[in-house]
């Protein structure tokens, strides 16, 4: 497997399926687009991954070709940063031994996003994973008289779990062969109905070849009767999204409270089991990007096994490489010594994507939800706020 790192191909195609917030279905949670026409709750997951566009995608993949919904990694690769398709190659080498780009479609690991249900509406997400952004979204525009029909459309299908709970009874035909789940969402420990799917791989004898990952916001804690099912699985890793601390944190991911999510993570650790680790999931944004020293600091007293700093695509205007090069100088200069922060340092450097409209946009998006939840950037950034000019 090793050898399809430094090439174009992606195994993802072959032995993966995101189950999306909407119920549709595509590649990976990165790919840009879904797989047109399906509806997990409507046909089976392997019969998704056989569709004629699935297939196509492969197509592409075996010819070299580098497939345009892919594009996040291409461009995290294209500026020295592992991306998701290479940690993915490393993460399934041992279970694809055997595996070619000739080989036949088997579903091995399921990204499960079971809906939109969260308590948070961080500023670098929005209605397509948060019930909470989304209702925020229409009350911008009901405030100014208007209506947002994509927002209302995503509060509406983001609940696609609770109108099909036969979903969770019709999915057990597909986990025969699967060795891994990702439950992220929404806020995946609010959707109890996955826990399900556990149920079920423990009561078959699935579970002690499964490896679970969990992407969770840190503001909940599931009871102690979780954690003893966790403990027939092979391996659980239970990734925390920890963007900043202290006040920054808060701002981001609003309305969050630091001190209550970082007792949570000293409780996550102390109901550890054997099999389970703990990772924290960092994304790097405009917001954050003069706070790296501290949240390498915090990182280091936590001790996770694994510590992964992850990049903001969606939405572009927080992306890094839209800053200005007065801020990425300073970034650069003042960080060249965090090795963990160094791939992001090339990614930030590699395109130069400042420009008025960008900078428009994101004043624009900023003071629109600061108004709304009475927040304010600049006095939560203030040597950031002196060069964006959020604030005047």
């Amino acid at each position: 497997m090793d050898k399809y790192i430094d090439s174009n191909i992606c195994p993802l195609p072959w032995n993966h399926l995101e189950v999306d917030v909407n119920g549709g279905a595509s590649p990976c949670c990165l790919y840009k687009g879904s797989i047109p026409g399906v509806k997990v709750y409507e046909q089976s997951l392997k019969s998704i991954q056989q569709t004629e566009y699935m297939e196509l995608l492969r197509k592409k993949f075996r010819e070299g070709e580098r497939p345009k919904g892919c594009q996040s990694c291409w461009q995290e690769e294209d500026a020295g940063k592992t991306s998701k398709r290479q940690n993915s190659i490393y993460k399934m080498r041992s279970s694809l031994t055997d595996w070619t780009p000739n080989s036949e479609p088997t579903l091995k690991f399921i990204d499960f996003k079971l809906g939109n249900v969260c308590n948070l509406k961080c500023r670098i997400c929005g209605s397509w994973s948060s019930s909470k952004w989304a209702q925020e979204e229409i009350d911008y525009e009901t405030a100014k008289g208007g209506d947002n029909p994509v927002a209302r459309k995503q509060l509406k299908e983001g609940g696609w779990p609770k109108r099909n709970p036969q979903f969770f009874e019709e999915l057990q035909e597909d986990l025969k062969y699967v060795e891994y789940f990702e439950f992220t969402g929404g806020e995946p420990f609010m959707i109890k109905d996955h826990f399900k799917i556990l149920m079920h791989c423990v009561e078959k004898g699935y579970a002690k070849n499964i490896d679970i990952h969990y992407n969770t916001n840190g503001t909940q804690l599931p009871p102690q009767e979780i954690f003893d099912l966790w403990s027939y699985f092979k391996h659980v890793e239970i990734a925390f999204s920890i963007d900043d601390v202290g006040e920054a944190f808060e701002y981001q991911r609003h309305p969050a409270n630091w001190r209550e999510v970082s007792a949570n993570l000293v409780k996550f650790k102390e109901r550890k089991t054997p099999n389970m680790d703990f990772q924290i999931c960092s994304t790097v944004n405009i917001f954050n990007v003069f706070n790296w020293a501290k949240i390498a600091l915090w990182v280091a007293q936590f001790q996770p096994k694994f510590f992964y700093v992850n990049t903001c695509f969606d939405p572009d205007v927080f992306n890094v490489q839209t800053l200005p090069r007065q801020v990425k100088d300073i970034v650069a200069d003042r960080y060249n010594m965090l090795t963990d922060y160094q791939p992001s340092i090339r990614f930030m450097n590699a395109a130069d994507r400042d420009s008025t409209e960008i900078r428009a946009e994101r004043k624009r998006r900023i003071l629109q939800t600061d108004a709304y939840r009475k927040e304010n950037f600049g006095d939560v950034f203030p040597l950031l706020n002196n060069i964006l000019r959020i604030y005047e």
